[in-house]
Parts: structure tokens; sequence; C-alpha cells
């Protein structure tokens, strides 16, 4: 037997667990850090992807509006490298009353004002208008048509005002988008509610009881619709500049990508495949799992992409204990109420009929239930637990009890500590 920890909240759980049942511990691959954050950020801004030095494309006296992620998204440590980006602005002519900053909330609830400064730094916080984005308010939005796919395009006006944009976030693998990062800071990042609903649509097939369009999945880009769609609109908005970042698990910066919004993200997910990516032999009978501790596990809705990367691991009916503080609840008011619906097949056509992102998120949830036995260590209360069809428990050990009793004899075990960054990959 072996002690194995995994990150929950912002604390720790352990257990023992019997080695020769584990088939794969999924552990990123071993990069090195960047040992100089400063030196990499001007790097890549003077040596971009696809695109002209920022200094050719910005002059003096241009009104730029630089788009960061939201306070779920504080892994990518946005307040660590921002600070160079609004210097550089500075050093080429740009004063701090020329930019602003947008926080691309997409359908996330508002800001409060500590968390902008977490999310931009204080420094950056105490010289730069920061905006939180408001995906309910019309009057916030412009509208520029309609997307290849027809989803009607809602583009916070800041966006649309201003001379020059830049691009900031993350790269990781995303459920339905692919990937995160790249021009998902426009769509959902920035748009209005009815364009993230309508292109959340696409990762469902058209009809009525058809499923999910597994061609809207993780590492996906092309011949994913809901992806392609993201791309399309971007091109319409036409931003500047990307700055985009790599991180491990232990938060260190490991790659920049800066220059076109799409050429340069495309490397970014390359380096994601390469380190992240983990092939393995057999699917196993049991997976623990942690999202990954806080932020990650901020709330259910967060956790839902664990969750997904967790399938892609196990045999069908196989369990998966999952752990999740969930310190913030489910993440959605709404998010429950879907849970009305009994069956895939009516939550199904009821978001059809009236879709919503936090709504997809419930119907995923209930996907995991219904095709696997999801044992949920959480903060949460047992009954709403129950209610979203997953068996909730108090420790580890009690979990593991469990799980032996729902699977065969002599398991084989997944260990997936960062279940929020690893995907499985089926040789």
């Amino acid at each position: 037997m072996t002690i194995y920890k995994f990150k929950y909240g912002k604390t720790e759980l352990q257990a023992a667990i019997d080695e020769g049942a584990i088939i794969d511990n999924l552990i990123p691959k071993n990069s090195v850090p960047i040992p100089d954050i400063q030196k990499e950020v001007l790097k890549v801004i003077e040596n971009p992807i696809g695109a002209p030095p920022l200094k050719e494309i910005i002059t003096s006296g241009e009104r730029v509006v630089i788009i960061v992620s939201d306070i779920t998204r504080l892994w990518i440590k946005t307040n660590k490298f921002l600070k160079y980006i609004v210097n550089y602005l500075n050093s080429i002519g740009v004063s701090d009353d020329d930019v602003n900053i947008l926080i691309a909330l997409g359908s996330h609830r508002p800001s409060s004002e500590v968390e902008k400064e977490s999310i931009v730094g204080t420094e950056v916080y105490n010289r730069i208008k920061v905006y939180d984005h408001d995906c309910f308010s019309p009057e916030e939005l412009s509208y520029l048509g309609n997307s290849s796919f027809n989803t009607p395009i809602y583009i916070n006006k800041k966006i649309i005002e201003a001379d020059r944009v830049i691009l900031t976030g993350g790269i990781v693998f995303h459920l339905f988008a692919g990937f995160g990062g790249g021009a998902k800071s426009i769509v959902p990042g920035v748009a209005g509610l009815e364009t993230i609903q309508y292109n959340h649509r696409l990762t469902f097939n058209e009809g009525h009881g058809t499923g999910l369009n597994l061609d809207a999945c993780s590492n996906k880009v092309y011949g994913n619709p809901m992806r392609e769609d993201i791309t399309d609109i971007c091109r319409k908005i036409n931003p500047d500049f990307l700055i985009n970042s790599v991180l491990d698990t232990d938060g260190n910066f490991l790659k920049f990508v800066a220059g076109d919004f799409e050429k340069a993200w495309l490397e970014g997910c390359e380096v994601i495949r390469n380190i992240y990516g983990i092939s393995i032999e057999n699917k196993a009978d049991i997976i623990i799992a942690s999202a990954g501790g806080y932020p990650k596990d901020i709330n259910l809705y967060q956790t839902i992409k664990t969750m997904d990367n967790c399938l892609y691991g196990g045999k069908d009916n196989s369990v998966i204990i999952l752990m999740s503080e969930c310190s913030e609840g489910l993440g959605a008011a709404e998010f429950l109420q879907w849970f009305k619906y009994k069956t895939l097949e009516e939550m199904e056509r009821a978001l059809k009929k009236n879709f919503t992102v936090p709504g997809y998120a419930a119907y995923k949830a209930a996907y995991t239930g219904v095709y696997r036995k999801l044992i949920l260590i959480s903060s949460l209360p047992k009954e709403e637990v129950q209610q979203l069809g997953f068996i909730p428990v108090n420790s580890l050990e009690d979990a593991l009890e469990l799980a032996y009793q729902l699977s065969p004899v002599d398991p084989k075990i997944t260990l997936m500590p960062y279940g929020g960054n690893t995907l499985p990959i089926l040789k």
C-alpha cells in the first residue's frame, strides 16, 4: 500500500492505495519552468507568431483594450505577467489612461473589487481601469451580424470602440472547445448571452434525441463546430494581438505564445498536447481524480471539465472517485433546476428549446452520472449531490471502500491527481 495525496480546495486529501492495482498515474510530462517571466514575455512580444511585433501594430494615442480571464481562471496567473504588457505599451508611447482592461466573464458572475485586484495584480489595478464584461446588458453590446454557423454576434462595445485589442489567457484542454485560450477570450469571454447560447448549442447534434455532437470535444480543433464558430467570430472582430500562457500543475510558467490570435494559439495547443495528453494502454475500472484544488474546484460548474477528462480513461459503467471541494457551491443558480428532467432525452429536448450554458453543464454532469458511477467528495449538501445522480461521501477512505464494492474483483485503477489538466488518450 502506498500513500497518495490529492489536491482538494486549498488543502489535500490522502489515502493508502494498493500500488499493484494501479495501471496508470496520469502525471504531466516533465517540463522546465521559465526562469525569467519578464524577459520571456518581452521576447514573445518582439518575436510573435504570424503577426508583426506589437510596437509595429500600436502607436501612441491609440485606445487599447486588454482582455483578461476571470476569477475562475486565477490559475492562469495573469497578475504575474500583465504588468509587463502594460509597461511595454508605455514604452511605445501608450499611456495608462489610454488602456482599459476587460474581464472576460462570459456568463459567469461579476467580480468583486478584491477579485479584480487578484486577477490583474495590485500594480496594474492601481494604474489601469478594470471593467467586468456583462453578457446580460444589451446596452453594453454591439451587433455585428451572424457567423457562418448562423450564430448572432453580440460583442462588448469596448472591444468595438477600441483602436487595438489584445487577448490574454491560458491554454488547457477544453471539454467541448478542444482547448481553452485563444479566441475564447472573445466567445464566450466578451460576447452577449445570445451569442454564447447559440455557440454552445453546437455541442449537440440537430434534431430530437440525437445527443451530443462528439466532434465538439477535447483535443479537437478542426471539424469541431463549436471551436470553428468561435474562430469565425473572432476573425470578424480581428483582435490585434494575443498573448497566451501554458503553466504546469504547480502554477509555474512553461511557455508563452504571442502574435496572431489563431496561429500563436495553435502552437500553444501543441505544447499542451505534448505535456498533458497522456497515452494509456487500457481503460480503468476505477478512476481516482482531483479537479486540481482551488480555484479549479471552486464550484461544480468548473469541475465538469475534470468529469469529462475522466470519461476518456474509464470503462463504460466504471467508477469515478472525484475530489472537488466546490467552496462556492454548484456555480450557477439554475444548475440544479435542470435535474427536474429525469432522463437525458428530456433534458436534451429542454436544452434545445431553451439553451443555457449552465444547462449544458448540468447535462454533462447528468451524462456522467448515467454512464459512470460517480462518487463525489465535496462540501456540497448530500441531498444536492444525490439529486445530480452522484454518490456523496465524506472521505477518500469511504470512497475507496465503496468503489471496490461497486467494481469487479481485482479492479484496475487509474489515478488522475491533475484531472482538470490531463487527458487520457487511448493508444
